[in-house]
């Protein structure tokens, strides 16, 4: 969804409403496999060199367990605003676009994208237990254990006497 701001009228709200097809993207598979069913409803606002877009986005989310490595589905719907500006600016909530036609695509995907948590759980999933031949410890374990570890490569300095 491409917005071109020479078309738009100062001071009056502009309504554009499209489907948006992320197949082609490469997301990472083991965060997000894919993106879709996005539905995108953006209201722009222009203001000289100011540029306010709300967004009202609808989008399904197959994301990765992080214990079963499974899909799972999220569902998104969210509702923000992005400022835009033809002016550079030390501003950070401004987003520099030097081209008088703005790809919303990436702003889009990026703002479904932050909606996805970091650790995606299944309904009903457990971590996983140790095993043959290996351990499961909770970070704060592994932390704990690495601190007490010697390191044997230095171990034959503890035996040296220095005067």
């Amino acid at each position: 969804m491409k917005i071109n701001r020479v078309t738009l009228k100062e001071n009056e709200k502009e309504v554009f409403e499209d489907d948006i097809d992320f197949s082609s993207y490469p997301f990472n598979e083991t965060h997000v496999r894919k993106v879709e069913d996005v539905h995108c409803k953006i209201e722009a606002y222009e203001y000289g060199s100011l540029l306010r877009v709300l967004f009202h986005i609808t989008a399904k989310v197959t994301a990765v367990c992080s214990y079963t490595l499974e899909d799972v589905i999220l569902p998104i719907n969210l509702d923000d605003e992005l400022y835009f500006s033809n002016e550079e600016s030390d501003s950070e909530d401004l987003i520099y676009e030097k081209s008088n036609i703005i790809d919303m695509d990436p702003h889009i995907l990026s703002l479904i994208l932050s909606r996805v948590p970091i650790k995606v759980i299944k309904k009903g999933a457990k971590p996983p237990e140790d095993g043959n031949g290996y351990r499961v410890l909770r970070e704060d374990e592994y932390v704990k254990e690495r601190e007490e570890r010697k390191d044997s490569r230095w171990a034959a300095l503890d035996d040296l006497e220095l005067d």
